[in-house]
Parts: C-alpha cells; structure tokens; sequence
C-alpha cells in the first residue's frame, strides 16, 4: 500500500514542483538565478523539517509519511530529504558523514559537467 502512496505523493509533488518553477519563470522572466527552483528547494526544505518533526510526535503514520515525504515531497525536491538526512547526520555527531554527504552537491555537478 505503501507503493500507491507514494506513487500518488510524487504524482502531486512533481506536478506543484512544475507549477511553482514555471509560475516563478511567469513572473519574473528568465532571471540569471534558478529562482523558481530555489523557492521550491527551500519550502521543500521547510516542510520536510515541519514533517520530521510531526513523526517525532507520532503524528505522522507510516502510510503518511511514505505519501507526504518520500512521494510529495520527494517528487517535489530531493533537497529536501537531502537537508534532512544532513540533519540527522550532524545531530548525532556523524560530522564526517555530514562533510561526506555535503559532497553531493559539488560532485554531482562534475558528473553532470563530465557527460555534458
């Protein structure tokens, strides 16, 4: 069951991850800056916190979360999950994980850079 909420999440994640970015771009024009997609990083970001901290309270069950965080909000930006994944990390004094995990962002750009 699971699997369909998840499917369902990313379906509405993906969809409002569009809406906002090409709004923004409406908006604003073509900025230099990726503005929509930063506004989307940072609510996602956000959010995933207001979340987290829902199933620290019990709040949030099991087929909540597999909606709400792995669907919408994975669908939406995987910064998100990113951000807090660094958290968790940092909060239980794993601070080379954490300097690990920042290398996500620097080296996938040199991926994306090599077979571009």
């Amino acid at each position: 069951m699971n699997t369909l909420y998840v499917a369902l999440g990313g379906a509405i994640g993906g969809t409002a991850r569009y809406a906002i970015d090409t709004t923004v771009l409406g908006v604003a024009g073509n900025p230099d800056f990726p503005l929509g997609m930063f506004l989307v990083n940072i609510t996602g970001a956000f959010l995933i916190g207001v979340a987290f901290g829902m199933s620290q309270k019990d709040i949030l069950s099991t087929g909540a979360w597999a909606f709400l965080v792995i669907g919408i909000l994975g669908a939406y930006t995987s910064f998100s999950d990113f951000t807090l994944e660094s958290l968790e990390l940092f909060t239980h004094g794993e601070y080379g994980e954490v300097l690990l995990n920042l290398l996500t962002g620097p080296v996938g750009i040199m991926a994306v850079w090599l077979y571009s």
